[in-house]
């Protein structure tokens, strides 16, 4: 399979795309074998040449111009069209967590951080997702969420020591960023840690994860420790391997290719 990847500086709107994300994901597929990576001539990320399959990797539609496609694979944001398809996610920094998954996950009992929420505010959209409730009294045992500005509330943790913190952590909020869905989650599963959605998380994925297996809803603050606290340690410990097996099959540098390989060869 042949991927054309996006080009910051092609025709279109790149928003400053800085080639993270499944941008760097795809630059994986290569070094593995599993593709071939060609330079697209627009900014945009399609399979075999431009107009035919779409891979859309930005988090929103509304904020570009989109070309023409037979068919479109969304990972954030999917339109409500015949030929717009479920897809995959992605990590902020899929490279590091690739590596930092290469040191074995802990149990139940070793993770000493009982839940965490690490983010930012970046933009408008972010802020309203992310400010609408108060998640600082839902009583989050390490919580970081300052807005993204330089000075002394500037976020703290460098990306390295951010998944180290999930490493400890048996419980993560998740909260919608840009888009509906945020590199968080998958962040999340990545690093053995049970996910707790928060209103406006996405589950629509081409294999949706299913709450009580893979994760927990949590529609206000006040649910936060009660969810956690109705959970055994044989309870955590089932839905902790059940979400290595989905991030195996779906998220995963080898399962998210195999998954769009199986989506692309369907829409053949």
């Amino acid at each position: 399979m042949k991927i054309l990847k996006g080009n910051p500086d092609g025709n279109g709107s790149c928003l400053g795309h800085c080639g993270d994300t499944f941008r760097e994901l795809v630059d994986i597929w290569e070094e593995l074998g599993l593709c071939e990576v060609v330079e697209s001539p627009d900014c945009f990320c399609w399979v075999e040449e431009c107009g035919d399959i779409l891979l859309y990797d930005f988090p929103r539609v509304d904020d570009r111009s989109i070309p023409k496609f037979r068919h479109g694979i969304f990972g954030n944001t999917i339109p409500h069209f015949e030929n717009c398809h479920p897809w995959i996610f992605w990590a902020r920094s899929p490279r590091l967590l690739m590596e930092a998954r290469k040191t074995p996950l802990l149990g139940y009992k070793d993770r000493e951080i009982e839940s965490i929420f690490l983010g930012k505010i970046e933009n408008n959209i972010q802020h309203e997702n992310r400010r609408n409730q108060d998640w600082t009294t839902a009583g989050i045992e390490v919580f970081n969420c300052p807005v993204d500005t330089p000075g002394p509330d500037h976020y703290p943790f460098t990306k390295e020591e951010y998944l180290e913190h999930l490493r400890h952590s048996k419980f993560g909020l998740a909260l919608a960023g840009y888009g509906p869905k945020c590199n968080r989650e998958i962040e999340l599963l990545g690093m053995g840690v049970v996910p707790l959605f928060a209103p406006g998380v996405d589950n629509t994925y081409y294999e949706p994860m299913k709450e009580g297996v893979h994760f927990f809803w949590v529609s206000s603050p006040s649910e936060v420790k009660k969810v956690i606290n109705s959970v055994s340690e044989s309870q955590w410990q089932e839905m902790h391997e059940a979400g290595q097996d989905w991030y195996e099959r779906n998220a995963s540098p080898e399962g998210a290719f195999n998954v769009t390989k199986t989506i692309v060869d369907n829409l053949r």
